[in-house]
C-alpha cells in the first residue's frame, strides 16, 4: 500500500490502479520561463466504490498531493502541495478540487521546477488511492526564453497514424551587435528525425522551405506557435525521436529544443485484462484494454470484436459489468480501418447458472410478490363473494 510521510510526501503508486480504471489526465510537457507562471491543466477520475467481501464501500477522497522528483519508487520525492498541509509553498498553488479536477499552478518559475510532476490522490480505502503516471513534464528555459512543448512519448501501431501535438515560443526581438532592437519573424520550420540540431545539410521529414518533402509527413502548424506533426502510414524507421527546429529573421533567435518526442513503432495490439483468468460467474465485472505492446495506446481509435462481430464500443478500454452468459465469447481489439493490428484473442466464459442456484433478480422478485397479492386478492374477493350469497339464499328460505 502507499507510504506517506507529512514532512516528504512519496508519490508511491498502487500497482493495482491501472488495473481498477482509475486515472489521471495531464496536459502534454510544459515549458516556462524562469520567473513566469505556467499552469498544469489536470484531470483524474476517482473510483466511486469497492468491494468489501461482497459489500459495496463507497469511495471519499481524502487527502491530494502533488510532488515532483524523477523517481516513482524507492525515494520519497518531496512534495510542492499537501492539501492536509500548512506549509506548501506559495508558489505552488492548487487550483482543482477533490471531486475531478486536480490543476495546478506554479509561480515565478525557477530552475528546480525543471522536472516531472505527479499527482496523487488518498481514499478512505486505500485500494483506491493511486499516483497517475507517467506525471507532466515541467521544463524551465533559458535567459533566451525559447522552447518547444512536445507531447509525452507517442506510441503507434505499424501502418497507423499519430499525430505529434506541439507548440513553439519564439522569441519577439534580439539585440544585434550593434544595440539596436530586431523584431524577430520567423522565416523557417523544420522537423527532422534523430539529428540533435536539425541544421544545414541534416535530412528533415519536413521543411517550409522545400517542395520534395514526403506525403507522409504533414505539418498542422503555422510559423506562429503551433508546430504539430501528422505522420500517416507509420513505418519502422519511424521509430525514433524527432525534433524540431525554427529559424528566424536574425541567426541569433534560430533554435532547436534537442528534447525531441519518441515515436515507438510496434507491429500488433495487445489485449489485457483485469483478470488473469477467463472464467466468469453472473453478476462479476471485468475490464479489458487495448495497447500496443509497450505502450498505451491514446490517439488511436480501437475497435472491439466479439467472436469476429465488431462492438459499439470504440476507445482502449472495455468495461463489461454484470456478466452474462450472452457476454462469453471470443474478444479482439485493433485499429479501425486496419485488421493487420488484430490482437491476440481472449476467451471469456461467463458460467451457466446451475438449478436451484440461480443469482437473485430483483425485478423477478418484485413481480413474484405482485402475482402472489393479486392471487390473495382475488382469494378474498371470491371468499367474500361467496359468503355474500350464501346468507342471502339463507335469508330466501327463511
Amino acid at each position: 500500500m502507499a507510504v506517506w510521510d507529512r514532512k516528504i510526501s512519496c508519490c508511491f503508486t498502487l500497482l493495482l490502479a491501472g488495473a481498477l480504471g482509475l486515472s489521471v489526465n495531464y496536459p502534454d510537457r510544459v515549458c516556462g520561463v524562469k520567473g513566469s507562471t505556467v499552469t498544469l491543466p489536470c484531470s483524474f477520475t476517482p473510483l466511486k466504490s469497492v468491494d468489501v467481501n461482497g459489500r459495496k464501500v463507497l469511495i471519499e477522497i481524502n487527502r491530494v498531493v502533488w510532488c515532483k522528483g524523477p523517481n516513482i519508487y524507492g525515494i520519497d520525492p518531496p512534495s510542492v502541495y499537501d492539501s492536509k498541509s500548512n506549509n506548501n509553498n506559495p508558489r505552488y498553488r492548487y487550483l482543482g478540487d477533490k471531486k475531478g479536477d486536480c490543476t495546478l499552478q506554479i509561480s515565478d518559475l525557477q530552475e528546480k521546477d525543471d522536472a516531472t510532476f505527479r499527482f496523487r490522490v488518498e481514499t478512505n480505502d486505500p485500494r483506491a488511492s493511486f499516483t497517475g503516471q507517467p506525471g507532466v513534464r515541467v521544463t524551465v528555459a533559458g535567459a533566451l526564453g525559447q522552447c518547444v512543448n512536445y507531447p509525452e512519448p507517442v506510441c503507434g501501431v505499424k501502418g497507423s497514424t499519430v499525430t505529434l501535438p506541439c507548440s513553439f515560443t519564439p522569441l519577439k526581438s534580439v539585440m544585434d551587435d550593434n544595440g539596436r532592437e530586431v523584431l524577430i519573424e520567423v522565416v523557417r520550420v523544420v522537423w527532422c528525425k534523430n539529428h540533435l540540431f536539425c541544421i544545414g545539410t541534416t535530412p528533415s521529414v519536413y521543411d517550409s522551405e522545400s517542395n520534395n518533402d514526403d506525403p507522409r509527413y504533414r505539418y498542422l502548424g503555422d510559423k506562429k506557435g503551433n508546430c504539430t506533426l501528422q505522420i500517416s502510414d507509420l513505418q519502422y524507421d519511424d521509430d525514433a525521436t524527432f525534433r524540431f527546429r525554427v529559424e528566424t529573421n536574425h541567426p541569433k533567435a534560430h533554435f532547436t529544443d534537442q528534447s525531441g518526442v519518441r515515436v515507438t513503432v510496434v507491429d500488433q495490439m495487445k489485449l489485457r485484462s483485469s483478470r488473469d483468468d477467463g472464467e466468469f460467474k453472473r453478476g462479476e465485472a471485468v475490464s479489458l484494454n487495448c495497447s500496443a505492446a509497450i505502450c498505451t495506446i491514446h490517439q488511436l481509435e480501437v475497435t472491439w470484436f466479439r467472436d469476429g462481430h465488431a462492438l459499439s464500443e470504440s476507445g482502449p478500454a472495455l468495461h463489461l459489468g454484470y456478466l452474462t452468459a450472452k457476454d462469453s465469447g471470443i474478444y479482439t481489439c485493433g485499429l479501425k480501418r486496419n485488421n493487420r493490428t488484430l490482437s491476440v484473442p481472449y476467451s471469456l466464459h461467463v458460467g451457466a447458472e446451475e438449478e436451484g442456484t440461480k443469482a437473485f433478480d430483483p425485478l423477478l422478485a418484485v413481480r413474484l410478490l405482485l402475482f402472489t397479492l393479486h392471487t390473495v386478492l382475488i382469494v378474498i374477493v371470491t371468499a367474500i363473494i361467496i359468503k355474500r350469497t350464501c346468507v342471502r339464499k339463507k335469508k330466501m328460505t327463511v
